[in-house]
């Protein structure tokens, strides 16, 4: 029963694990003795929502030589589309004033992205070429460590780029600009908290995975 007890409380934190609203998941309390079945659930405003049923069973038998057993068995019933249900819509609870759904980093589709500051440069194509085979070369990296990487096409303004990306569920957006091109360092935009952090070139493919939990 212990085992029972210990398992409830670590589904439940998978599930928060998963999710933008860790307080978002309960475990209601069992009923029974011999046969039980605890519920998981989210506490949407909309309603709850059953997400996970974990069960136990307890026999008690006989062997070959008249002994008693005791044996129990746990079982545990989840379906995909609830869990994508779930996961919908507690993007749709904590959606931003921007309009995007705020999923967890773990459930996004993709980590990373890419965004061209090409203000002062569209006289030059010169270097909006090289932005984007810097921007190409950093994805091929990023995607042979196995990093969900997004490739724009660049054909938006900067600020629709980014906003795109938002859309998307993207957790990182790495902003290159003309100075990248001189000193190597570039802006990596957290879509968590919307700040900007500075980070170069050379670095950031084992950065990066380090911040998706590659290393």
């Amino acid at each position: 029963m212990q085992y029972f007890i210990q398992w409830q409380r670590y589904r439940k934190y998978w599930w928060s694990s998963i999710t933008t609203t860790p307080s978002l998941f309960s475990i209601n309390m069992m009923q029974g003795v011999e046969s039980a079945d605890v519920n998981i659930i989210a506490n949407f405003s909309c309603g709850a929502q059953i997400v996970e049923t974990i069960g136990i069973n307890s026999n008690d038998s006989e062997n070959n030589n008249n002994n008693a057993t005791h044996s129990s068995s746990l079982t545990c019933a989840m379906g995909l589309e609830t869990a994508l249900l779930t996961l919908l819509l507690d993007g749709i609870t904590n959606a931003t004033k921007e309009e995007y759904l705020k999923l967890h980093n773990k459930m996004a589709p993709y980590k990373i992205s890419f965004a061209l500051d090409s203000i002062g440069v569209h006289e030059d194509e010169k270097i909006l070429s090289i932005l984007k085979e810097l921007a190409q070369l950093i994805f091929h990296k990023l995607s042979k460590n196995e990093i969900s990487s997004w490739l724009p096409n660049f054909t938006l303004p900067l600020q629709l780029q980014i906003k795109e990306n938002l859309q998307m569920g993207v957790t990182y957006t790495a902003i290159l600009n003309e100075n990248t091109l001189s000193n190597g360092i570039f802006h990596l935009l957290n879509s968590n908290t919307m700040l900007k952090e500075q980070v170069h070139v050379a670095d950031f493919d084992t950065y990066a995975a380090l911040l998706c939990g590659k290393d």
